[in-house]
Protein backbone atom coordinates (compact mmCIF):
# COMPACT_ATOMS: atom_id res chain seq x y z
CA UNK A 1 0.00 0.00 0.00
CA UNK A 2 1.36 3.62 -0.82
CA UNK A 3 0.85 6.75 0.00
CA UNK A 4 0.63 9.33 -2.68
CA UNK A 5 1.75 12.93 -1.57
CA UNK A 6 1.42 16.31 -3.93
CA UNK A 7 1.01 15.33 -7.08
CA UNK A 8 -2.27 12.58 -5.95
CA UNK A 9 -3.80 15.21 -3.80
CA UNK A 10 -3.39 17.99 -6.56
CA UNK A 11 -6.09 15.91 -8.71
CA UNK A 12 -8.76 15.61 -5.84
CA UNK A 13 -11.53 18.27 -5.87
CA UNK A 14 -13.65 16.47 -3.54
CA UNK A 15 -14.48 17.05 0.08
CA UNK A 16 -12.78 14.53 2.33
CA UNK A 17 -13.17 13.79 5.76
CA UNK A 18 -9.62 14.72 7.81
CA UNK A 19 -7.45 11.54 7.88
CA UNK A 20 -5.59 12.66 11.39
CA UNK A 21 -7.59 11.70 14.75
CA UNK A 22 -9.76 8.87 12.47
CA UNK A 23 -11.12 6.44 14.52
CA UNK A 24 -9.24 2.74 14.34
CA UNK A 25 -11.05 -0.21 14.30
CA UNK A 26 -9.02 -2.75 14.71
CA UNK A 27 -9.05 -6.14 12.34
CA UNK A 28 -12.53 -6.46 10.54
CA UNK A 29 -11.49 -9.67 8.65
CA UNK A 30 -12.59 -11.91 11.18
CA UNK A 31 -16.51 -10.28 11.80
CA UNK A 32 -18.43 -12.84 10.29
CA UNK A 33 -17.63 -16.76 9.90
CA UNK A 34 -15.55 -18.03 6.98
CA UNK A 35 -16.74 -19.68 4.09
CA UNK A 36 -14.49 -21.71 1.33
CA UNK A 37 -16.09 -20.02 -1.60
CA UNK A 38 -18.90 -17.46 -1.51
CA UNK A 39 -21.41 -16.08 -4.10
CA UNK A 40 -21.87 -12.10 -4.12
CA UNK A 41 -24.65 -10.54 -6.72
CA UNK A 42 -23.03 -7.72 -8.16
CA UNK A 43 -25.71 -4.92 -8.42
CA UNK A 44 -29.66 -5.80 -8.40
CA UNK A 45 -31.63 -5.98 -12.05
CA UNK A 46 -35.09 -3.94 -11.87
CA UNK A 47 -36.71 -6.47 -14.01
CA UNK A 48 -39.56 -8.47 -13.18
CA UNK A 49 -39.21 -12.01 -12.60
CA UNK A 50 -42.35 -13.09 -14.22
CA UNK A 51 -41.39 -10.85 -17.06
CA UNK A 52 -37.73 -10.64 -17.26
CA UNK A 53 -37.75 -7.93 -20.10
CA UNK A 54 -40.52 -5.70 -18.61
CA UNK A 55 -39.09 -3.67 -16.03
CA UNK A 56 -40.92 -2.44 -13.04
CA UNK A 57 -40.81 0.81 -10.81
CA UNK A 58 -37.81 1.03 -8.35
CA UNK A 59 -41.25 2.52 -6.29
CA UNK A 60 -43.34 5.00 -6.23
CA UNK A 61 -42.49 8.56 -7.98
CA UNK A 62 -40.40 10.49 -7.85
CA UNK A 63 -39.12 6.59 -9.18
CA UNK A 64 -39.22 6.40 -13.20
CA UNK A 65 -43.00 4.72 -13.83
CA UNK A 66 -42.18 3.69 -17.35
CA UNK A 67 -39.44 4.38 -19.75
CA UNK A 68 -35.74 3.75 -18.66
CA UNK A 69 -36.26 2.15 -14.92
CA UNK A 70 -32.81 1.98 -13.21
CA UNK A 71 -31.19 3.83 -15.72
CA UNK A 72 -29.09 7.36 -15.40
CA UNK A 73 -32.09 9.42 -15.55
CA UNK A 74 -34.36 7.00 -12.68
CA UNK A 75 -34.01 9.02 -9.27
CA UNK A 76 -34.12 5.60 -7.54
CA UNK A 77 -31.30 3.96 -9.80
CA UNK A 78 -29.15 4.41 -7.06
CA UNK A 79 -31.26 1.73 -4.72
CA UNK A 80 -29.57 -0.95 -7.71
CA UNK A 81 -25.93 -0.24 -7.05
CA UNK A 82 -25.14 -2.06 -4.31
CA UNK A 83 -23.74 -5.60 -3.23
CA UNK A 84 -25.23 -8.23 -1.95
CA UNK A 85 -24.16 -9.30 0.62
CA UNK A 86 -22.11 -6.36 1.20
CA UNK A 87 -18.92 -8.41 2.94
CA UNK A 88 -18.00 -11.80 2.72
CA UNK A 89 -15.44 -13.79 4.47
CA UNK A 90 -13.84 -16.69 2.66
CA UNK A 91 -10.52 -18.85 3.53
CA UNK A 92 -6.79 -18.07 1.76
CA UNK A 93 -7.11 -19.74 -1.44
CA UNK A 94 -11.19 -19.66 -1.44
CA UNK A 95 -13.22 -18.24 -4.64
CA UNK A 96 -15.36 -15.49 -4.84
CA UNK A 97 -18.17 -14.95 -7.54
CA UNK A 98 -19.38 -11.97 -8.71
CA UNK A 99 -23.22 -12.22 -10.82
CA UNK A 100 -23.64 -9.13 -12.56
CA UNK A 101 -27.20 -7.83 -12.82
CA UNK A 102 -28.42 -5.05 -14.92
CA UNK A 103 -26.05 -3.15 -17.04
CA UNK A 104 -23.28 -0.57 -17.29
CA UNK A 105 -21.04 -2.32 -14.45
CA UNK A 106 -17.56 -3.11 -14.44
CA UNK A 107 -15.63 -4.01 -11.42
CA UNK A 108 -12.17 -4.04 -9.24
CA UNK A 109 -10.15 -5.27 -6.58
CA UNK A 110 -7.83 -3.27 -4.43
CA UNK A 111 -6.77 -4.33 -0.96
CA UNK A 112 -7.25 -1.73 1.54
CA UNK A 113 -5.86 -2.20 5.38
CA UNK A 114 -7.75 -4.80 7.74
CA UNK A 115 -9.57 -1.70 9.65
CA UNK A 116 -10.93 0.07 6.87
CA UNK A 117 -14.81 0.54 7.29
CA UNK A 118 -17.56 0.87 5.00
CA UNK A 119 -19.01 4.68 6.51
CA UNK A 120 -15.47 5.84 6.65
CA UNK A 121 -14.67 5.21 2.85
CA UNK A 122 -17.42 6.29 1.45
CA UNK A 123 -17.03 10.10 3.45
CA UNK A 124 -13.90 9.97 0.38
CA UNK A 125 -16.85 9.45 -2.51
CA UNK A 126 -20.07 11.45 -1.41
CA UNK A 127 -20.08 12.40 2.14
CA UNK A 128 -22.66 11.80 4.01
CA UNK A 129 -24.87 8.67 5.09
CA UNK A 130 -24.57 5.20 3.06
CA UNK A 131 -26.91 5.74 0.47
CA UNK A 132 -28.13 2.18 0.70
CA UNK A 133 -29.83 3.41 4.30
CA UNK A 134 -31.28 6.12 2.53
CA UNK A 135 -34.72 5.32 1.17
CA UNK A 136 -36.32 8.95 0.07
CA UNK A 137 -33.96 9.50 -3.16
CA UNK A 138 -34.58 13.18 -2.62
CA UNK A 139 -32.43 12.83 0.66
CA UNK A 140 -29.79 11.47 -1.74
CA UNK A 141 -27.36 14.35 -1.54
CA UNK A 142 -24.86 12.81 -4.62
CA UNK A 143 -28.34 11.29 -6.36
CA UNK A 144 -27.69 11.64 -10.16
CA UNK A 145 -24.97 14.32 -9.71
CA UNK A 146 -22.47 14.14 -12.76
CA UNK A 147 -20.28 17.07 -11.47
CA UNK A 148 -19.48 14.54 -8.20
CA UNK A 149 -18.97 11.60 -9.91
CA UNK A 150 -16.68 13.73 -12.54
CA UNK A 151 -14.51 15.67 -10.01
CA UNK A 152 -10.80 13.97 -8.92
CA UNK A 153 -11.26 11.97 -5.48
CA UNK A 154 -8.65 9.90 -3.27
CA UNK A 155 -9.74 7.45 -1.54
CA UNK A 156 -7.91 6.61 1.67
CA UNK A 157 -8.00 3.28 3.68
CA UNK A 158 -8.53 3.14 7.84
CA UNK A 159 -4.90 3.51 7.89
CA UNK A 160 -4.43 7.06 5.67
CA UNK A 161 -3.38 5.41 3.06
CA UNK A 162 -4.27 6.31 -0.46
CA UNK A 163 -5.80 2.97 -2.13
CA UNK A 164 -7.14 4.56 -5.63
CA UNK A 165 -6.71 7.91 -6.85
CA UNK A 166 -9.46 8.97 -9.34
CA UNK A 167 -8.38 11.52 -12.39
CA UNK A 168 -11.01 14.32 -12.30
CA UNK A 169 -13.22 14.03 -16.04
CA UNK A 170 -13.25 17.63 -16.40
CA UNK A 171 -15.12 17.11 -19.89
CA UNK A 172 -16.69 14.30 -19.22
CA UNK A 173 -15.15 12.51 -21.62
CA UNK A 174 -16.54 9.01 -22.49
CA UNK A 175 -13.48 7.84 -23.43
CA UNK A 176 -11.31 5.23 -21.43
CA UNK A 177 -9.97 6.30 -18.64
CA UNK A 178 -11.46 9.19 -17.67
CA UNK A 179 -14.87 7.66 -18.05
CA UNK A 180 -14.22 4.59 -15.38
CA UNK A 181 -12.78 5.07 -11.55
CA UNK A 182 -9.31 4.00 -12.98
CA UNK A 183 -5.93 3.46 -11.01
CA UNK A 184 -3.79 0.94 -11.91
CA UNK A 185 -1.10 0.85 -8.85
CA UNK A 186 -1.80 -1.70 -6.79
CA UNK A 187 -4.77 -2.79 -8.15
CA UNK A 188 -5.80 -6.71 -8.28
CA UNK A 189 -7.93 -6.90 -11.16
CA UNK A 190 -10.47 -5.10 -13.34
CA UNK A 191 -13.28 -6.31 -15.55
CA UNK A 192 -16.08 -5.70 -17.88
CA UNK A 193 -17.06 -1.90 -18.42
CA UNK A 194 -18.90 -1.03 -21.42
CA UNK A 195 -18.92 3.10 -22.61
CA UNK A 196 -20.51 4.80 -19.00
CA UNK A 197 -22.31 7.57 -21.36
CA UNK A 198 -24.01 10.34 -19.55
CA UNK A 199 -23.18 8.82 -16.41
CA UNK A 200 -24.43 5.36 -16.84
CA UNK A 201 -26.15 4.18 -19.93
CA UNK A 202 -25.12 1.55 -22.17
CA UNK A 203 -25.85 0.77 -25.87
CA UNK A 204 -28.98 -1.07 -26.38
CA UNK A 205 -29.15 -5.14 -26.01
CA UNK A 206 -25.53 -4.61 -23.83
CA UNK A 207 -26.98 -5.16 -20.76
CA UNK A 208 -25.82 -7.98 -18.68
CA UNK A 209 -27.77 -9.84 -16.21
CA UNK A 210 -26.29 -13.26 -15.52
CA UNK A 211 -22.59 -13.09 -16.21
CA UNK A 212 -20.26 -14.41 -13.49
CA UNK A 213 -17.02 -13.27 -12.64
CA UNK A 214 -14.77 -15.45 -10.41
CA UNK A 215 -11.56 -15.10 -8.53
CA UNK A 216 -9.15 -16.73 -6.41
CA UNK A 217 -8.07 -14.80 -3.42
CA UNK A 218 -4.77 -16.15 -2.39
CA UNK A 219 -3.00 -13.74 0.23
CA UNK A 220 -4.87 -13.40 3.59
CA UNK A 221 -6.51 -9.87 4.15
CA UNK A 222 -9.30 -7.36 3.44
CA UNK A 223 -10.22 -6.39 -0.11
CA UNK A 224 -12.50 -3.78 -1.57
CA UNK A 225 -14.58 -4.88 -4.64
CA UNK A 226 -16.04 -1.76 -6.13
CA UNK A 227 -18.03 -0.75 -9.44
CA UNK A 228 -16.26 1.68 -11.72
CA UNK A 229 -18.69 3.03 -13.01
CA UNK A 230 -18.03 6.66 -11.45
CA UNK A 231 -21.85 7.25 -10.56
CA UNK A 232 -22.09 3.82 -9.09
CA UNK A 233 -18.91 3.96 -7.12
CA UNK A 234 -18.77 7.91 -6.66
CA UNK A 235 -22.09 8.84 -6.21
CA UNK A 236 -23.63 5.52 -4.73
CA UNK A 237 -21.11 3.77 -2.72
CA UNK A 238 -21.21 0.59 -4.94
CA UNK A 239 -18.34 -1.09 -2.89
CA UNK A 240 -18.19 -3.96 -0.80
CA UNK A 241 -15.33 -6.02 0.93
CA UNK A 242 -13.64 -9.22 0.88
CA UNK A 243 -11.84 -10.45 4.03
CA UNK A 244 -9.47 -13.33 3.91
CA UNK A 245 -8.72 -15.75 6.51
CA UNK A 246 -6.08 -18.02 7.02
CA UNK A 247 -6.94 -22.08 6.77
CA UNK A 248 -9.85 -23.58 8.28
Amino acid sequence: MRIRYALALAVTAAVMVPVAGRAQHGDLTHGQQAVENANVDFGVSPNSPNAPNNPVPIGPPPCLQAGAIGGPGDPCSYKLHHLTPEEVTVFKDGQVTFQIHGGGHGFAIYEVSKDTTRDELGQFLCSGPDPGTIADPTLHRCNLDLANANLGHNVLDGHGDVVIAVAANPTNAQTHPLNRVWDEHDRRMSAGGQQFLNGGTIPAGAASNGQLVTYQFLKTGRYLVLCINRVHFLNDWMFGFVNVVGGN
